[in-house]
């Protein structure tokens, strides 16, 4: 009896042919960085000649919600379910990118120069101090932006409480990518620091 013929490939091309397949399969798309943008300098009125002009602010502690403080940028699908993106990150510390971006934006609309990011050294004479909690700050691709958050204004030597509030911000997504709702997120970062900075004038000229 003939036994069944097979073919027998040579062992360098089936090693070439394994190789090739599986740098194929094992093809990912990259990486995607995002980063929180402050407000244009053009588009600041300008308070050069008020009262609040080079005022010393401290910015933080600032506090994250935990679900934030992560590299992946995080969507809601509803109101309790969260996702993770796979290949969207943020481009370094989210909550520094956060501290910095707000930080610029004060320091655009007062205007000073004198901003410090906590901790700072005891021996700067700070003017007013800005504490926060951020309870959430995410959306729904193509749909919102939504900032929640808590935050204190602390004014003279003593920090003594002079105003606080919880913002709950919610601005339009113009597209349906995660560009979209970073540059959304940015714009509602902006109408916080707006809140702050009118508390901070107000506090200032009844002095």
């Amino acid at each position: 009896m003939r036994g069944a013929q097979f073919f027998r490939r040579p062992p360098v091309i089936t090693a070439i042919a394994v190789i090739l397949l599986s740098g194929c399969l094992g093809k990912s798309q990259s990486t995607r960085f995002y980063a929180l943008t402050p407000m244009p300098e053009d588009r600041v009125v300008s308070t050069s000649d008020g009262p609040a002009k080079n005022l010393a602010i401290g910015i933080g502690p600032i506090k994250l919600a935990d679900y934030l403080d992560q590299s992946k940028l995080v969507t809601r699908a509803s109101d309790n379910r969260l996702v993770q993106a796979e290949y969207d990150q943020w481009a370094g510390s989210f909550k520094d990118n956060l501290i910095n971006v707000l930080a610029e934006n004060i320091g655009f609309m007062l205007p000073t120069n004198r901003i410090y990011i906590y901790p700072w050294r005891t021996t700067v004479p700070i003017d007013y101090q800005i504490v926060m909690d951020v309870v959430r700050f995410d959306g729904e691709l193509g749909q919102n932006a939504l900032l929640v958050a808590r935050w204190s204004l602390l004014g003279g030597p003593d920090r003594e409480l002079l105003e606080g509030g919880r913002a709950s911000i919610r601005e339009p997504v113009t597209g349906s990518g995660y560009s979209d709702l970073v540059a959304a997120q940015s714009r509602a970062l902006t109408r916080l620091s707006h809140e702050i900075v009118d508390a901070i004038k107000g506090s200032n000229q009844e002095k």
